[in-house]
């Protein structure tokens, strides 16, 4: 089967792990303030998800594919299998991640403050932070979680979405709690451009 037929049969379930991927990355995010900063808050949603580590599903699919066996939409990275090749394949699956989360937050963060006026986010107070917007902590420790999960969930998570959630619930889905999910995010861009900063729903200081 060629590589956008599976993906295009895939689409819906990616969808429903977006969906997945995005509340995990809301909590992590939580827990990780609540360390750091002793802080955690609704990280300026309404529902809790963050769509942007949703994204995270479809750049596994097509950007690295088989963990040991890199693939860039279906094109094999390396010519054979060898055991040189897993090893590197593995690296490639923690630095992809590491250095799309850390130069993927400093453009976000710098064009939209350039853009719009707006500091969507503030590392200054964590340890090893290269700018306001990115940090070695955040690239590092969520380079090592997408590892993990790719390594030994993603594809487990997939198949076993595509045996037992029916395809037509899975669209649904997708089309109800996906969508709220993205007008959110589009609410927090508006708000912000309106407003000149992010809206807080709620935040708890815990110590």
């Amino acid at each position: 089967m060629k590589f956008s037929e599976k993906f295009k049969q895939d689409f819906p379930y990616l969808g429903i792990m977006a969906i997945v991927i995005a509340l995990f990355g809301w909590v992590i995010e939580n827990v990780l303030r609540l360390f750091v900063v002793g802080v955690i808050d609704c990280r300026y949603h309404l529902l809790p998800f963050i769509s942007p580590y949703g994204l995270a599903a479809f750049a596994v699919y097509l950007a690295i594919g088989d963990p040991n066996d890199v693939a860039f939409f279906g094109k094999k990275l390396f010519r054979e299998k060898t055991k040189k090749s897993v090893v590197m394949s593995n690296i490639f699956c923690f630095l992809f991640p590491a250095l799309f989360i850390f130069f993927g937050e400093m453009l976000v963060g710098h064009v939209w403050q350039w853009c719009f006026g707006v500091e969507l986010w503030d590392y200054n107070e964590q340890p090893l932070h290269i700018t306001q917007y990115t940090g070695l902590l955040p690239a590092v420790g969520g380079g090592v979680a997408c590892f993990f999960v790719i390594k030994f969930l993603f594809y487990p998570a997939l198949r076993f979405l595509r045996r037992k959630m029916p395809k037509k619930l899975a669209i649904w889905l997708c089309l109800t709690l996906g969508i709220a999910i993205v007008l959110d995010t589009a609410f927090i861009s508006v708000h912000s451009v309106i407003f000149g900063h992010a809206p807080m729903y709620w935040s708890f200081t815990l110590r």
